[in-house]
């Protein structure tokens, strides 16, 4: 009977599928009689059959709107140029006058439309979320609009998701599990990335996605970080996540909630109790007066599933006070204790600061023609932070002899200020400035010049090396000429075809301020007639002076 009754009503529940399904098909076909409309040139088939064929919905909830779609599309089609008429054959005819148009071929295209719709539903939202209702799309170009709007959200969607992943991923592998307990993950953020992962939802600077971030900073300057991230959901939000920072030897220094509050101890051991036990057993309790509505029992409650253990215990009559002041002196001083503990051992064994390859790797990343940048990091130095510095070496003698037709004045030796002059000046008028320009004595015209130094987080060096790019290419690209300019200036170099060239310009300019220059504006045609002889030249002045 069970089994007739089951069949029954699977049977009664395709009857209606099929029933909905046949009245859909039914009700498009009175509406549009002319897509229904069987045709010899079809083979005895109509276009609304190819909508039919095409249902990717399983009960043709889409028939009726891309049947109205298709028959806007044909109107539309015949309004065009003076009129164009339906052709209804399958094949396009390859000698096809200008003033048709294909219903079949506009089936089909909405047709392949409608599955790529129905694909992309869950991603049309915002301003196209009213086109979840097909009946709401007009025209086949607001069909197609829709999808591909929707298909270029769906791939930003599916590249943010895939960014995260590999962000979560990186995360992770910068992160230290320090501690799992049954109240707790303590993790250690080792990178920007990590604490980020898992600084998201709070306040803190050093998890900031939105403004700067101040964790290479911070690291750099010998703090570590651990997180405490509660497990238990039913406690104050703002201790759902603490930010611990400990000192250079691993102490506990000061601690932050999701808000980014500086919180005192007693609000650290707080938040710590909440996580643990689900209720307020801070010092708040004992300073209550009797009156306070403080619920005695629900502390109660939260605290005996952790009797006899880490020397916690008390009896049904005890003052609740001294039962929430016993349960600190001893688990809870206790968990906090192995935290230190293993806070301590954390930072024994890595120190505070951002890993010397983070910046190497930074460095590498980076192509230099002609700025040089070092490293020191502080296991070489015993300083405090990493330090760095940009350096350009030029050999001045090599630059005169690159460029064609310039030679020196006198020798390097004579004139080193002159030429650390020069260098600087040919730094400055391409805006590089620089901290020093040093001659080698041993190669007087070698200079060291000392671009930039600076010292601190992983990302002042990154804006370090940015800088340095800017510098490499304006040098590369501006600087022998500025420097030539600058020697020739001093008086440094000479260009002699330069030289000469200036000095009969000279002579012709002085000429031509001249009594000779009125009779003989052209030098040339001076000479030329100089050379002619004696009665020519006389003819030829006696016409000059008859004009």
């Amino acid at each position: 009977m069970k089994l007739l009754l089951e069949n029954w009503r699977k049977y009664s529940l395709l009857t209606e599928q099929q029933l909905l399904i046949e009245g859909r098909i039914s009700d498009t076909k009175l509406k549009y009689p002319e897509l229904a409309k069987n045709r010899e040139e079809l083979d005895g088939e109509n276009i609304l059959d190819v909508l039919i064929d095409a249902d990717p919905s399983g009960n043709q909830k889409y028939l009726m709107g891309a049947a109205r779609i298709l028959f806007t599309a044909m109107k539309d089609a015949e309004k065009m140029g003076d009129g164009n008429k339906p052709f209804w054959g399958k094949a396009w005819p390859e000698d096809a006058p200008d003033d048709i148009y294909s219903p079949w071929g506009l089936a089909k295209n909405i047709a392949s439309s409608l599955q790529k719709y129905h694909d992309i539903m869950p991603y049309i939202r915002d301003h196209d979320a009213p086109f979840k209702d097909i009946n709401n799309i007009k025209t086949y170009t607001v069909l197609k609009s829709v999808t591909d709007t929707a298909r270029r959200t769906k791939a930003n969607q599916d590249l943010k998701k895939k960014v995260e992943e590999e962000l979560k991923k990186a995360a992770k592998e910068s992160t230290e599990f320090v501690a799992k307990t049954p109240y707790h993950l303590v993790v250690r953020p080792l990178s920007k990335e990590a604490s980020c992962h898992w600084g998201m939802g709070t306040k803190w600077c050093i998890s900031s996605t939105k403004s700067q971030n101040y964790f290479d900073q911070y690291t750099s300057e010998g703090a570590a970080f651990f997180f405490l991230l509660a497990k238990r959901k039913e406690i104050d939000p703002a201790y759902k996540k603490i930010a611990v920072v400990l000192d250079s030897e691993g102490e506990f220094e000061e601690y932050f909630d999701t808000e980014d509050n500086n919180i005192s101890l007693q609000e650290f051991i707080t938040a710590v109790s909440q996580a643990i036990t689900g209720v307020p057993t801070g010092d708040e309790i004992a300073s209550m007066e009797e009156s306070e509505p403080y619920e005695v029992e629900t502390i109660r409650k939260g605290l005996e599933p952790f009797k006899g253990q880490r020397g916690f215990d008390f009896d049904a009559d005890d003052d609740i006070n001294n039962v929430a002041a016993l349960f600190r002196d001893t688990f809870l001083d206790s968990y906090i204790d192995e935290l230190k503990e293993a806070a301590r051992t954390s930072v024994e064994e890595a120190p505070a600061g951002t890993p010397d390859e983070a910046y190497e790797d930074a460095l590498r990343e980076r192509v230099f023609d002609y700025v040089d940048v070092t490293l020191s990091f502080p296991s070489e130095t015993g300083a405090d932070f990493v330090h760095w510095q940009s350096r350009l070496w030029i050999d001045v003698d090599s630059i005169i002899q690159d460029v064609e037709g310039w030679e020196v004045v006198m020798p390097m030796g004579r004139v080193v200020d002159d030429y650390t002059s020069a260098v600087e000046a040919a730094l400055h008028n391409i805006n590089i400035y620089v901290e020093s320009v040093e001659s080698d004595w041993g190669d007087q015209g070698s200079f060291h010049v000392t671009v930039d130094t600076g010292a601190g987080s992983l990302d002042a060096f990154e804006s370090f090396l940015t800088d340095a790019e800017w510098t490499d290419r304006q040098f590369s690209g501006e600087f022998q000429e500025s420097l030539i300019e600058q020697l020739e200036e001093r008086g440094l170099i000479i260009n002699p075809e330069k030289a000469a060239a200036e000095k009969a310009e000279k002579e012709e300019a002085a000429r031509q301020k001249t009594r000779d220059a009125e009779y003989w504006p052209d030098r040339e045609e001076k000479k030329k007639q100089l050379d002619l002889p004696l009665q020519e030249n006389r003819i030829r002045l006696k016409i000059i002076k008859n004009r």
